[in-house]
C-alpha cells in the first residue's frame, strides 16, 4: 500500500527540513565571501549583500516561470504545491559566487522550464537545477572564468585555480604541496575555507546537513554514503598505485562540490531510487562515474547525477527483483565491483608518470641558429594546448612568441593586457614569485608551467 500513499505534509516538512539544512551553508558562505573581504576593506558595505540579493533573484525568477506556467493552463493549485523556488534556490547555490545576474535569471528559467517538461513537481525525470547548471556551463562557460569562483580576498591571497582546475593541470596525480598546501590544509577543505561555488565548499556543514537529513528521514542516506565512499575508494586505490599518500582521496572527497552534491543534489525525492539496492547502486554509480569524468578534466557531480537520472527507473527495477531473488542483485553488485577495478588501474596509468616531466607539456621541435636556441612548445591550457616558440641566447630566454592557442578571447586578452608574456622572460630566475593574471589564472599559470619547462629542459641540455 506504501507507494499508493500520499501526505501533503511530509512533501511540506521535506521542503521545511531543506531550507533549515541550506541555512548554515548560505550563512557559512556569506561570512567566507562577503564578511571577510568586506572586513579587510575590500568590498563595499553594498556589495557584501550581493550573494543574497542573486539567491532572491534567481528563487524569484523559477517561481515567475512556473507561475505563469500555471496562470495559461489555469491550474489553480499548482503553484501552492511545486515548490516553484526550489530549482532557482539550488542554482544559484552550486554556481560561482560572481556569477552575472543575467546568466542566472536564464539558467534559473531553463532549470523550471525543465521541470514543466515533465509535467511539474513530482513528474521530472532530471534535476532541474542540475539542467540549469549544465545549461550555464555549454553556454556561458567563456564567461565564468575560474576566478568567478573566488571571493576578493582569496583572489588577493591564492594564487592557484580553483582546486580541481589545479588538479587537472599538474604532473601525475599531483603532490600533497602541489594540489592542498595553495590552499592551506585538508582541515581548509573540510571547514570550507576553499574557492569554490557560492554554498558547496564546507563539508563540515554537508556532513551536519547529511546527519540532520537522514534522522528526519528527509533524504536517502544509502546514496549519499555509497557515493563518497566510492570516490574514496577508487581515488585511494589510485594513489596507492601511484605511490601518493592518504591525502588524495581526502582531496576529491573534500573538493568539487562532492558532499553538497551527494547530500542535496543526489538524493533529490523525485530523481532518485526509492529502493534500498537500487539507492545502494544509483550511489555506488555516481562515485564511479565522478571519478571518470574527473580524470578527463571535468567536474564530474553534476554531470554524473544527470547521467544517473535516466537509469534510475532501471536501477529500482533490480531493487524490486531483489526482494524475490537477492541472488539478481549480487550479479550486480559483483560486476559493478569488477568495473570499479579495472576503471582504478585504467585511470591510474592515464597519470602515471615514468621517469620526470610534464605530460601537459611538449617539446615540439628544437633548433640552432647561430648562437640562439629555439624551442618550439606547447602546454595545456584553459582551452586546449597553447603553442609557442621561446628563443634563448647565452642559456638566458629572449623572447617568447605565441604561435596558438584556444584561450577564450578574455582571458587571452587579460594576458596581454599585464604584459605577462614579457614578466615571464623578466622574471625566468625566480618564475615562482610571479603571480598569476586575475581573471585568467588558468591561462596565465599555464605559460608560467611551459616556461618552466622550457628552462628545466635548456639547462638539462
Amino acid at each position: 500500500m506504501g507507494p499508493f500513499l500520499r501526505s501533503k505534509y511530509k512533501t511540506h516538512r521535506i521542503m521545511i527540513n531543506l531550507l533549515i539544512a541550506l541555512l548554515p551553508l548560505i550563512i557559512f558562505s556569506i561570512y567566507k565571501n562577503c564578511y571577510i573581504p568586506y572586513s579587510h576593506g575590500m568590498i563595499s558595505f553594498i556589495e557584501m549583500f550581493s550573494p543574497i540579493i542573486s539567491i532572491i533573484i534567481a528563487s524569484l525568477t523559477s517561481f515567475i516561470v512556473e507561475a505563469i506556467y500555471a496562470l495559461i493552463l489555469k491550474k489553480k493549485n499548482y503553484i501552492k504545491n511545486s515548490y516553484a523556488f526550489f530549482p532557482g534556490l539550488f542554482l544559484a547555490l552550486i554556481l560561482p559566487l560572481h556569477t552575472p545576474i543575467y546568466i542566472l535569471v536564464i539558467g534559473s528559467a531553463i532549470a523550471s522550464i525543465s521541470k514543466i517538461a515533465f509535467g511539474g513537481f513530482g513528474k521530472n525525470i532530471f534535476n532541474p537545477a542540475l539542467v540549469g547548471y549544465l545549461f550555464i556551463i555549454l553556454f556561458f562557460s567563456s564567461i565564468l572564468t575560474t576566478d568567478n569562483y573566488f571571493s576578493a580576498y582569496e583572489l588577493d591571497t591564492i594564487s592557484k585555480p580553483t582546486p580541481l582546475t589545479n588538479a587537472s593541470m599538474v604532473t601525475g596525480l599531483g603532490s600533497y604541496n602541489e594540489l592542498v598546501k595553495p590552499y592551506g590544509d585538508l582541515s581548509n577543505f573540510f571547514i570550507g575555507t576553499i574557492p569554490g561555488s557560492f554554498a558547496e565548499t564546507s563539508a563540515l556543514l554537508c556532513l551536519v546537513a547529511f546527519i540532520f537529513l537522514s534522522l528526519t528521514k528527509t533524504i536517502k542516506w544509502r546514496i549519499p554514503l555509497f557515493y563518497i565512499l566510492t570516490v574514496f575508494v577508487i581515488t585511494l586505490g589510485i594513489s596507492r598505485l601511484l605511490g601518493e599518500g592518504i591525502y588524495y582521496p581526502f582531496f576529491h572527497i573534500l573538493s568539487g562540490g562532492l558532499m553538497f552534491g551527494a547530500v542535496f543534489m543526489a538524493t533529490d525525492p523525485v530523481t532518485s531510487c526509492v529502493t534500498p539496492i537500487g539507492q545502494t547502486l544509483q550511489g555506488i554509480l555516481l562515485g564511479l562515474i565522478t571519478v571518470i569524468f574527473r580524470f578527463t578534466g571535468v567536474e564530474g557531480v553534476a554531470f554524473s547525477i544527470l547521467i544517473v537520472n535516466i537509469f534510475v527507473i532501471f536501477l529500482d527495477k533490480i531493487g524490486v527483483q531483489s526482494r524475490f531473488n537477492f541472488i539478481k542483485s549480487i550479479i550486480w553488485f559483483f560486476l559493478i565491483c569488477i568495473v570499479i577495478m579495472i576503471s582504478t588501474i585504467l585511470l591510474a596509468s592515464t597519470r602515471r608518470v615514468e621517469g620526470s616531466g610534464d605530460p601537459n607539456f611538449e617539446l615540439i621541435s628544437k633548433e640552432k641558429v647561430n648562437n640562439q636556441t629555439i624551442y618550439n612548445v606547447s602546454q595545456k591550457g584553459y582551452g586546449g594546448k597553447i603553442k609557442a616558440s621561446v628563443t634563448f641566447e647565452n642559456g638566458k630566454i629572449i623572447s617568447i612568441e605565441i604561435t596558438s592557442h584556444h584561450e577564450t578571447a578574455n582571458r587571452y586578452q587579460l594576458v596581454l593586457d599585464e604584459d605577462y608574456i614579457n614578466k615571464l622572460i623578466v622574471n625566468q630566475n625566480d618564475l615562482e614569485s610571479l603571480d598569476t593574471v586575475s581573471s585568467a589564472t588558468v591561462t596565465s599559470n599555464a605559460l608560467k608551467k611551459m616556461i618552466t619547462n622550457v628552462l628545466e629542459y635548456e639547462k638539462s641540455n
